[in-house]
């Protein structure tokens, strides 16, 4: 249950920091003599921050979707190996992070690191269009004066709501992102194109 967890733990710091702080910045940008920010342009600093953040979440992705997938594989291949006795089977392993990274690199460069670069984009640009503004809104309900904090229960509560949100606005651009980005098929399985191909 927790394979590619590994890579999530090793990369998520990353990728959520650079979110954060890209949202910080171009907020910091967008604003005029300190004034709050207008909806589109809270819009536009949480597009600035799903670009920035796909730098680190594509290769991510990628390599956690692998390891994931690896057991589902493997179960396929002993079956065809099991209905076809006369075949002689070789155990195979399931891969590391460390040895996908490597087979990756050497088969196909970095840019095999970034397969799905463009459904990773189409998920996460929105999921921060919708995040960060949402939250911002929600969270100013709960606070007590123009200059007051929220409460810490409302913070949470807009958190959840934002983020609650914001995930199912995506989950089709997730789907597709994860299945543009395994590598190895089963038997009878859809190898797409490209995203479109993959949405229909």
């Amino acid at each position: 249950m927790y394979r590619g967890a590994a890579v999530n733990l090793t990369l998520v710091t990353p990728e959520k920091a650079i979110k954060l702080a890209a949202n910080d910045f171009f907020q910091h940008h967008l604003a005029k003599d300190g004034k709050k920010l207008t909806l589109l342009k809270e819009m536009l600093a949480g597009c600035g921050a799903g670009t920035c953040q796909v730098i680190v979440t594509t290769p991510m992705e990628m390599l956690k979707i692998q390891l994931q997938d690896a057991g589902r594989i493997a179960a396929q291949k002993k079956l065809l190996a099991a209905q076809a006795p006369t075949a002689t089977a070789a155990v195979e392993t399931r891969p590391t992070a460390t040895q996908l990274t490597r087979e990756l690199l050497r088969s196909r460069g970095v840019a095999g690191l970034y397969k799905g670069l463009g459904a990773t984009l189409l998920r996460d640009v929105p999921f921060s269009i919708v995040y960060f503004p949402l939250f911002a809104n929600l969270n100013q309900l709960g606070q007590s004066g123009p200059e007051g904090k929220s409460p810490f229960y409302v913070s949470f509560l807009s958190g959840c709501v934002a983020g609650s949100a914001a995930a199912v606005a995506v989950n089709p651009c997730d789907v597709v992102k994860t299945r543009l980005q395994s590598l190895q098929r089963g038997v009878n399985e859809d190898t797409y194109s490209g995203i479109l191909d993959c949405a229909r």
